[in-house]
């Protein structure tokens, strides 16, 4: 990797394993039906397959006692930089600040 290559994002799914599941030895088995989610979605979402929505975040929340917003905040930032990386240089290239347009104001 060269010094301007960026690293991919880390989807979320990524983190709760290795940042939850895997330190708690938690199975994905075993957290599918404590959540009370069927098995293939947990690992769908595991898998990057699926997008952390409100009601995974939620049931979540419940289980690890953290808020929702946590586990919300990490899709949206993966979705924000995943979206950068394939449009943001377009939209930086169309859209010219503010300051410049319109100079200074003090």
């Amino acid at each position: 990797m060269t010094k301007n290559e960026k690293l991919a994002p880390i989807h979320p799914g990524k983190t709760l394993e290795r940042q939850f599941f895997q330190p708690l030895q938690l199975t994905r088995k075993q957290l599918a039906q404590d959540l009370h989610l069927p098995l293939y979605q947990l690992e769908n979402l595991i898998e990057e397959k699926e997008k952390i929505t409100p009601e995974i975040a939620y049931r979540l929340s419940c289980y690890f006692q953290i808020e929702a917003e946590v586990f919300l905040n990490l899709q949206q930032h993966y979705d924000l930089e995943v979206w950068k990386d394939r449009q943001g240089i377009y939209i930086r290239e169309q859209i010219k600040p503010y300051e410049i347009i319109h100079g200074k104001e003090k």
